[in-house]
């Protein structure tokens, strides 16, 4: 199942909008664990609808930002000064050799196809001593989100839907960078506070392509079933709990 990120780039950052400082904050790491100073050629693959590289092109960073989504690119463009986008597949990138000083890939390895192919071209556009930064966010493994998650999951299963393996094609990719790679740091980037509820995670998780992609039918069952498990596991689908959430980066130096 392709995800089609077109179709739910209208929505995508009213859910997923991280909060106020946590962009430049993850910029700031960035730039200090890479030792890389403005000017610093920086390409962002994945870019989406900007979450984190607003924070680049409103310092007047060169930042270059790539998605295969025109959707999600256009969604970029609204919501900030016009910066440097090309819409192109991550696995045929319209640069030269060595063009990069920093090469970008935040929230994207979890969901690629053809992760070996996307990291070859990441490093074929990344200069001699440059860097490639992998970068997610992380919420608590058994906070709210993390338990509706896995309970989805297992629901979708029972339907005949197959579970997606984001974690463990990370983290083989993650490998695969670190074994050629000169240096590789694991940073904590940023850290908030959310008192999130079932209820915002049914409207947010709506919103996502890989589930947006699913039949209407399998998609309104799926949450039903959801629903009533959240109301008994926890009281309510608007009982919120407190967690601390953070954006980790892992740095690749070659």
């Amino acid at each position: 199942m392709i995800p089609n990120f077109d179709a739910v780039a209208p929505t995508f950052e009213r859910y997923r909008a991280l909060p106020r400082g946590v962009p430049e904050a993850i910029r700031s790491a960035i730039l200090q664990a890479t030792g890389k100073e403005p000017p610093a050629r920086v390409l962002d693959l994945g870019a989406g609808t900007g979450r984190i590289g607003k924070a680049f092109v409103a310092a007047d960073d060169f930042y270059v930002g790539v998605d295969a989504s025109l959707g999600m690119l256009q969604e970029f463009l609204l919501t900030t000064r016009v910066p440097c986008l090309a819409q192109a597949d991550g696995q045929q990138l319209p640069f030269r050799d060595g063009a990069f000083d920093v090469v970008m890939l935040m929230q994207v390895l979890s969901g690629a196809g053809d992760w070996r192919g996307l990291l070859s071209e990441a490093r074929r556009v990344l200069r001699p001593g440059g860097a490639v930064v992998a970068g997610h966010r992380v919420a608590p493994t058994a906070g709210v989100d993390a338990q509706l998650k896995k309970r989805l999951a297992a629901i979708l299963e029972t339907m005949g839907v197959e579970r997606h393996q984001g974690k463990q094609v990370r983290d083989q990719a993650l490998a695969w960078l670190g074994s050629s790679a000169a240096l590789r740091l694991h940073l904590r980037a940023a850290t908030w506070e959310r008192n999130p509820t079932p209820r915002e995670f049914f409207v947010r998780h709506q919103s996502g392509a890989r589930f947006a992609a699913l039949p209407d039918a399998v998609r309104d069952a799926a949450l039903e079933k959801l629903r009533a498990w959240a109301e008994k596991t926890f009281g309510s689908c608007d009982a919120a709990s407190r967690e601390e959430h953070s954006y980790e980066i892992d740095v690749f130096q070659f």
